[in-house]
């Protein structure tokens, strides 16, 4: 375990990894108006206090990682509106609201730099080819990492190709990593790859974890099932209901009792991360951090990793 992740690891011995929420859609619920492309891209300087305040909630709750509203800050999705000269800018920018936010408190809080897929995360046949994919992820990888990031979270990704072309750049930075995928209902990424295919090539990269994101509790308790066969350390963070590709407008979110019940059978399956995606809310990682505080003082049972069911 490398050094962001061992200063928290001796802070919580034997512990589950507790991610935050989500920003875009708890944005969209305290009233900030997205729109695509760019979604949250300039939230960092258009209505800054909104978004350190969602951050110290999440610190408030309980979380370990604050994930930098990163998601839309690249090169290549401000192009699209004339703005790719402010990639970096507004990445800094993002990073250090999250980093104030860290440093508000005195437990041990780290700050990830969110690595997104660079279309829609839903269409997988608009993900660009390999030279993009490949110039795109090192540029803002190294932004998050010189704007001072203490994890890189490749996170949402539907296709194999941008999976693995994403995790190769952010570990090229020396930077912790963690690469978390966008699963459907059977186990496969958008594109139709099986998870069981993509594991392999991801994990022979130095990676801290591997995780599945942004789909409903169902979807990532069947990924589950792949990834703890794997034997490496995993996670998940799953949305409040169904995507539709929406970003979570209006959301129908679990109650809280409900979500903790599903995020209980992966920390029984020895999941090493959980936390929340589109839709969740503060009062939702508040009610994870209650369970791992309560019920999951030791990670993986001695007997490995039990079924999820």
């Amino acid at each position: 375990m490398t050094t962001a992740l061992s200063r928290l690891a001796t802070c919580r011995p034997g512990r589950v990894l507790l991610l935050d929420g989500p920003t875009g859609t708890e944005l969209e619920r305290r009233g900030f108006a997205t729109r695509m492309p760019l979604w949250t891209a300039t939230v960092a300087v258009d209505a800054p206090e909104l978004l350190r305040a969602i951050h110290m909630d999440y610190v408030a709750a309980g979380a370990d990682i604050l994930t930098a509203c990163t998601f839309r800050t690249s090169h290549h999705t401000l192009s699209k509106a004339g703005f790719g000269s402010d990639a970096a800018h507004l990445t800094r920018h993002a990073v250090a609201l999250a980093r104030e936010a860290a440093e508000a408190t005195e437990q041990v809080v780290l700050v990830a730099g969110s690595i997104a897929p660079l279309e829609d995360c839903y269409k997988p046949e608009l993900t660009p080819d390999v030279e993009v994919l490949a110039k795109e992820h090192q540029t803002h990888a190294d932004t998050l990492v010189e704007a001072g990031a203490d994890i890189l979270l490749v996170e949402s990704m539907p296709t194999a190709r941008e999976a693995i072309i994403a995790t190769r750049a952010a570990v090229a930075t020396g930077t912790p990593v963690i690469t978390s995928l966008l699963a459907r209902d059977n186990a496969q990424l958008f594109d139709g790859t099986p998870l069981s295919e993509v594991l392999p090539a991801l994990l022979d990269l130095p990676i801290e974890l591997i995780a599945v994101n942004c789909c409903s509790t169902q979807a990532c308790s069947r990924a589950l099932q792949e990834l703890a066969r794997t034997g490496r350390p995993f996670g998940a963070y799953a949305n409040a209901g169904e995507p539709d590709g929406s970003f979570g407008r209006d959301p129908e979110p679990h109650d809280v009792d409900g979500y903790g019940e599903a995020v209980l059978a992966w920390l029984d399956a020895g999941a090493t991360l959980v936390g929340g995606c589109c839709g969740t809310q503060p009062q939702h990682i508040a009610h994870l951090r209650e369970l791992i505080d309560e019920r999951h003082t030791v990670v993986i049972p001695a007997s490995g990793p039990r079924s999820i069911t």
